[in-house]
């Protein structure tokens, strides 16, 4: 089954425009820009953690008029967002560690 081409009312929905006339979907963001989500993973937190802030005025925003979320990105910004993870009790950031054997830990 394709997909679905017109809504109720026999509206076409945006993605299918978009397909149909293959227009490009517009990035969300502006260079030095990250979603919630790119955010998150690069601190190694949850996204909800990062929503938080935003919601606490402790992350600045700007907010697409499709209502997205961007997070305007640069090394202070980074800087103060480790040193409230470093200073949370909340917060562990997952740290990735390369993959050893048993072997090699010892």
């Amino acid at each position: 089954m394709g997909p679905r081409r017109r809504r109720r009312g026999g509206r076409l929905g945006p993605q299918w425009i978009r397909h149909a006339h293959k227009v490009p979907v517009p990035q969300p963001q502006n260079d030095g820009e990250l979603s919630v989500k790119q955010v998150a993973a690069r601190l190694g937190i949850s996204a909800d953690a990062v929503y938080s802030w935003i919601a606490n005025t402790h992350l600045e925003i700007r907010r697409t008029p499709a209502g997205r979320i961007c997070v305007p990105w640069n090394d202070r910004v980074e800087a103060a967002c480790r040193h409230r993870i470093a200073r949370s009790v909340h917060l562990k950031p997952t740290i990735t560690t390369p993959n050893i054997t048993a072997e090699e830990a010892v």
